[in-house]
């Protein structure tokens, strides 16, 4: 793996040989050794006409762990496009009383303006992370253009960190996903069928002349004229 050093507390991981991430460019970041953010790409959708997309190349960073129950992390980034050149982002993290934390606050700032990011997930334990492989698109609310930043490969882990190493991590997509449920409804589907033709074989009953054999048979005698 060959990393190249920016500041004391940030890597940009240019190249990586482990088999689980491919060749090209990904980004972690490595705040004091006690918050880690991990990304494999972050991408910039710019919704003019057409569409046009760019990936951002982060520059500086910065933040604070361990202050209290809220946790910060801060970076710069570039991008090759002339209506957004550079975006600021900002996030803040809470920890609850539940033994939970959660994310607080998230900001863009481009082009001398702050956007809320509509950007939400799941609270995690204090001792785990939070990974997505697949994030939806996070809009820059009220955006104009309509601006989207797409995270891809996200893992954050704002507590319960130590020397930048991640924890294990909550999923956002959770247990039940679309897969699981559509499975759970055609199993629910199939069961419901056997049980019905279940009950209607269970409920056929046979004339008694054929139950016991030593019934007496009734002959019908017919006469001709």
């Amino acid at each position: 793996m060959l990393l190249l050093s920016l500041t004391s507390d940030y890597f940009l991981i240019v190249k990586a040989e482990t088999p689980n991430v491919d060749s090209e460019n990904y980004i972690y970041f490595n705040v004091s050794g006690c918050l880690a953010f991990f990304a494999r790409r972050i991408d910039v959708i710019i919704a003019d006409n057409p569409s046009v997309n760019f990936t951002i190349k982060p520059v500086l960073t910065g933040g604070n762990c361990g202050n209290g129950n809220m946790s910060s992390l801060s970076f710069s980034a570039n991008t090759s496009s002339v209506v957004l050149p550079a975006v600021d982002f900002s996030f803040q993290f809470a920890s609850y009383q539940n033994g939970y934390w959660g994310l607080d606050s998230s900001k863009a700032m481009y082009n001398a303006t702050t956007y809320k990011l509509a950007m939400e997930w799941p609270q995690s334990p204090i001792s785990m992370g939070f990974k997505c492989s697949n994030m939806a698109q996070i809009v820059a609310l009220n955006s104009t253009p309509r601006v989207e930043f797409s995270f891809t490969g996200l893992q954050v882990q704002p507590f319960g960190i130590s020397d930048g190493i991640f924890t294990e991590a909550t999923d956002c997509i959770g247990f039940l996903s679309s897969e699981i449920l559509s499975s759970l409804l055609v199993t629910f589907l199939l069961l419901g069928i056997f049980t019905y033709g279940l009950v209607m074989v269970m409920g056929i009953q046979t004339n008694d002349s054929f139950d016991d054999p030593k019934h007496k048979v009734t002959q019908i005698f017919g006469t001709t004229d």
